[in-house]
């Protein structure tokens, strides 16, 4: 057994280093020149990638907000609950809620201006139109391009209703607003820390001040959208409520008017009928003031809700604008490339070349 063993081990194949070493040596010149080629491509790609500048800020961690005694002791005097139920969206969501094609969609007419001044329109015509892409992107969508063009010719223009403006539906946009914000959600980068609750956001485009124009615009937007969100109930509360305290307002004025009327009408009358009837309009005005004034109360205190379910975002680090571009990085191209052409090269000297010279042979 033990024979055999050594038998097995005695005919596995052995890697001599040194003779790997001496392929390599031999073929040194090779391999030079193909880290030349790979680093003149890494220069070429490194001209060719437009330059990028990113855009970053830090959001406060907002956490469930909690009432104080003053304000939760004056909300329970007005009859008002301050709660503090969990929400169906926190901060954890921030990432799911930015990327959501609604809110994207808002950001499509942003006024945005380059730094030289050169470029001023919409964030979605700057996308499409203004955005610099290397010279290969070219050749490889030019077919693509040949055939929508060819097939725009067959295609039947849709016809319009002559108002001359196209109402789009965020939930089915045509091909264009799609990937603006395909690459608007590609771009915007937001980080969430579940320990602290800090929200990281960057952004990098081709120029710094639409960055910076795209990732304020961003923060604002998400302000706001929580802000709406927070206070949706609170301010459909005010509204009902609202209502219901014009209604029994009018109600007691016309109990009020209608008591004032017969107090002047029986002042010099002394018969108990008279004086029944004018205590039973009293009584009605004073219940339609009480519930008018509990009605107020809860309307006041509901105002006090909307204001209290306001979030507040601190921000830790605000945007600004950079001044140095984030890529692409020449040096880091030209050795990464020369790297991997010379890595491309040893593996054809050490295994490629005797691989392709016994397939030869088989094929004869």
């Amino acid at each position: 057994m033990q024979e055999y063993q050594n038998n097995n081990i005695s005919q596995e194949p052995e890697i001599d280093i040194m003779e790997l070493l001496a392929k390599l040596w031999k073929s040194r010149r090779l391999i030079i020149k193909w880290g030349i080629i790979g680093a003149v491509v890494g220069l070429i790609a490194g001209f060719s990638i437009p330059a990028t500048y990113r855009v970053s800020a830090m959001l406060a961690p907002e956490t469930q907000q909690r009432v104080g005694s003053g304000v939760s002791s004056i909300a329970s005097m007005m009859g008002v609950s301050l709660d503090n139920s969990m929400d169906a969206i926190d901060y954890e969501m921030y990432p799911d809620v930015i990327a959501s094609t609604p809110f994207l969609f808002e950001l499509l007419d942003l006024e945005v201006k380059t730094k030289d001044g050169q470029i001023d329109t919409t964030l979605q015509n700057y996308i499409l139109k203004h955005q610099k892409s290397p010279w290969w992107s070219h050749v490889i969508n030019a077919p693509f391009k040949a055939l929508g063009w060819a097939i725009s010719l067959v295609k039947p223009e849709e016809e319009s209703d002559g108002s001359g403006e196209v109402q789009l539906d965020v939930y089915n946009l045509p091909k264009e607003e799609r990937a603006v914000i395909k690459y608007l959600a590609d771009k915007i980068n937001v980080a969430v820390d579940k320990k602290t609750g800090k929200t990281s956001m960057s952004l990098e485009m081709q120029d710094p001040l639409v960055a910076y124009t795209v990732l304020t615009a961003v923060i604002d937007n998400l302000k706001d959208y929580m802000s709406d969100y927070r206070t949706s109930k609170s301010r459909q509360d005010v509204a009902n409520l609202s209502k219901i305290c014009e209604e029994r307002k009018q109600e007691y004025y016309a109990a009020q008017q209608a008591y004032a009327q017969y107090t002047d009408s029986n002042k010099n009358i002394v018969q108990n009928s008279t004086k029944a009837e004018g205590q039973r309009l009293q009584q009605e005005m004073n219940l339609a003031y009480q519930v008018y004034s509990q009605v107020a109360t809860q309307l006041e205190g509901a105002r006090v809700k909307v204001q209290q379910d306001k979030p507040v975002f601190a921000v830790l680090k605000p945007a600004t604008v950079p001044l140095k571009k984030t890529g692409p990085s020449k040096a880091k191209l030209l050795v990464g490339f020369a790297f991997l052409a010379g890595c491309c090269a040893a593996a054809w000297v050490l295994f490629g070349k005797d691989f392709w010279k016994q397939f030869k042979d088989n094929l004869k």
